[in-house]
């Protein structure tokens, strides 16, 4: 790596060559206004048009105007298993919560946002047209009594899942509990704000201001700084991160210039960390975060309305995500520029606690209610497959068809096989949430009995088969993630210093593996061509990290030069031939 390199962030508005089309609903990001309880924002294709975020979550409601919710806790009668003469011995038993949840905003608050638009804009042709069609969606289930671990009273991270990008589309969630921690629960249940909250973490796209900026970034201090040492380890998440370069900024590790009239604003900080959030770190499995104690901080600031997080617009960093720091082996300066509009991601959070339902409905049997399982025969049990519209984009472009196969074996030595095809048709009837089933089977372990094995296969087009192989379960659902991310690999480098040395055309080669077929790329490049135009977009298997590369260097005189290399950073340097 030199001691000193740079980067050119060419913004929308200056090139869009090889950039996706602006869609309809692309809204600019920085012109969000806040009015009556109500984020808004124009349409970049009508100023006139402006779409909102979503406010609140709440559990979805049934036609019986019902909370569709529902806390059972069972009783399984046993014989004592040893010699005594008391007559009254504990039963077996435990608990099971399900619910569906939603988020959502009140036409009223839409209105009355609609009408001081109008006001404050001085402009009655002002429409809010509807929500933000978001990119993608996630939630983070939080709790301290759901899934414990020794004791903690802690808040825990209990699962992730993919969200509905469309308000008002419902999720399922459902757990089982042990005795002790069923009886918890219902006690958490009486109170105002129950230990049962839902983070939803929602993610769209817009184009920011016009920006005149620089950033330089001095590797040897951000090595020597203080802002990632707490407990010294490399595992992050977003909210931590964003005070973490916050706390660079202030000591001069990256400077931050602006050019012009006007200071810093928070969008241009936005995109900022943006970029240094792909240049330092790697996504990394939120589990490995929570184990490493990352995440207690940025639970508490998100579950509480009132705490930092709860007066943000918006963020770049999305708190179901995970970071991991790279083993940086930049040294010197790195030089970054940022001119025009930029096309990025931002993210919005809706916060949900599950309330105090207990109140009004703990005399209703349909959602509170304590039965003795005497006949375990006639029991079955339904695993959800959770699929959200994330998915569906990726049946355009990457796949053919995700089958999903359970395995259950069952204590008398049979066997239960059940599976579920899910294509790009799946999205059109999907009107009920996906499920498979299994039954009773002499199972008389009934903990052994919600264990099971399941595993995916992911057919891509072009005839690319993964198959996950069996992995072991007991939740009652099973999330797709998506096995493969994109990467954007960079190129810079002197075109013009390699001329007057006699180069001709350096071209550029990348080898990777995509689940077993090889795949190859190659871009050439000329003294003369603009450098920032030039870079590959490819999609990698999750488990991938570095790519290998192969430089050519051709002379004038027709001989040729090369070199071979890996690249884990998203960027290769042209101008560095051997010696």
């Amino acid at each position: 790596m030199p001691n000193s390199y740079k980067v050119y962030i060419l913004l929308a508005g200056l090139m869009l060559i090889n950039q996706p089309p602006i869609s309809a609903q692309q809204v600019y990001i920085d012109k969000g206004v806040y009015l009556e309880g109500l984020w808004c924002f124009p349409l970049h294709a009508d100023s006139l048009s402006y779409v909102y975020m979503p406010t609140r979550g709440r559990l979805s409601i049934g036609e019986d105007k019902k909370p569709k919710f529902s806390y059972l806790r069972y009783i399984i009668n046993k014989p004592s298993e040893n010699n005594t003469n008391r007559s009254i011995t504990e039963a077996d038993g435990g608990g099971i919560l399900h619910f569906l949840v939603l988020y959502d905003t009140p036409e009223e608050t839409v209105t009355s946002a609609e009408e001081a638009l109008q006001k404050k804009l001085a402009n009655k042709n002002i429409k809010i047209k509807g929500p933000v069609i978001f990119e993608k969606g996630s939630y983070a289930l939080i709790s301290s009594i759901l899934n414990p671990s020794n004791g903690s009273v802690e808040k825990k991270l209990i699962t992730l899942g993919e969200a509905p990008v469309l308000e008002n589309s419902s999720i399922a969630l459902s757990f089982s509990l042990k005795p002790q921690e069923s009886k918890l629960l219902l006690e958490s249940f009486k109170m105002n704000t129950p230990d049962v909250s839902i983070i939803f973490d929602l993610t769209f796209g817009g184009l920011t201001d016009a920006y005149d900026a620089e950033l330089d970034i001095d590797w040897s201090e951000v090595k020597h700084s203080d802002a990632f040492k707490a407990g010294g380890s490399v595992y992050f998440v977003g909210a931590d991160i964003e005070v973490a370069f916050e706390k660079m900024r202030r000591q001069s590790a990256i400077k931050l210039r602006v050019n012009g009239s006007g200071g810093i604003l928070e969008g241009l900080l936005n995109t900022v960390y943006d970029k240094l959030l792909n240049l330092m770190f790697v996504p990394a499995k939120p589990e490995k975060v929570e184990q490493a104690g990352g995440l207690g901080a940025a639970l508490n600031a998100l579950t509480d309305p009132n705490g930092p997080m709860g007066s943000r617009k918006t963020t770049g960093f999305g708190i179901n995500v995970g970071y991991q720091m790279k083993d940086m082996q930049s040294s010197g300066v790195s030089h970054l520029y940022f001119k025009g509009r930029s096309q990025v991601t931002r993210h919005h959070y809706v916060t949900f606690n599950i309330g105090n339902l207990y109140k009004q409905y703990k005399d209703d049997p349909s959602l509170f209610i304590d039965i003795n399982l005497w006949d375990p025969t006639f029991q079955q049990r339904e695993i959800f497959v959770g699929v959200d519209g994330d998915l569906e984009k990726e049946f355009k472009d990457m796949l053919n068809s995700v089958t999903i196969i359970l395995n259950k074996k069952h204590q008398n030595g049979q066997t239960t096989l059940e599976n579920v095809l899910i294509n790009k048709g799946t999205f059109k009837s999907l009107d009920k949430p996906l499920s498979m089933l299994y039954g009773y089977q002499s199972d008389t372990n009934r903990l052994a009995w919600l264990n099971y094995e399941y595993k995916e296969i992911w057919q891509f087009q072009g005839g690319v088969n993964y198959d996950t192989g069996l992995n072991k379960s007991d939740a009652s659902m099973i999330n797709l993630y998506v096995p493969f991310y994109r990467k954007t690999i960079l190129l810079d480098g002197d075109l013009n210093q390699l001329k007057t040395t006699g180069i001709r055309a350096v071209s550029i080669k990348l080898l990777y593996d995509f689940f077993g077929q090889k795949k190859e790329h190659r871009i050439t490049l000329r003294p003369g061509d603009d450098i920032t135009e030039k870079f590959f977009q490819v999609t990698l298997p999750n488990a991938i990290e570095e790519i290998t590369y192969e430089l050519t260097w051709i002379k004038t005189d027709g001989t040729s030069v090369s070199k071979t290399g890996k690249d884990k950073f998203g960027l290769i340097f042209v101008d560095e031939m051997p010696k």
